[in-house]
């Protein structure tokens, strides 16, 4: 299974940008995205930014992530990727 994670784009650097995921940064690199612009919503692959995405579509993806922790958390013996990561952002669309 490939899954896609949602971040919010906080530096951009030629071709490479560091990216949000919930408190977790990481450098990307943004030759797909052209049109990238600081501030952005992106969905991360293989460790390229595959698609823009809106915040409101971007929250939306992260809140299912977090159900689906919580879920594991309740169902599975160990901890989950997720333990201890807080959600991104508050309403002023700063990091956290």
């Amino acid at each position: 299974m490939c899954l896609a994670v949602p971040g919010k784009v906080l530096e951009l650097e030629g071709s490479m940008g560091r990216v949000d995921f919930g408190g977790i940064q990481r450098e990307l690199c943004m030759d797909l995205l052209p049109e990238i612009e600081l501030g952005s919503w992106v969905l991360a692959h293989a460790g390229f930014a595959i698609q823009i995405l809106d915040e409101e579509e971007a929250q939306k993806t992260l809140a299912l992530f977090r159900e689906w922790a919580d879920f594991e958390a309740e169902n599975s013996l160990g901890p989950t990727p997720l333990d201890g990561v807080e959600p991104s952002g508050g309403g002023d669309g700063s990091p956290a």
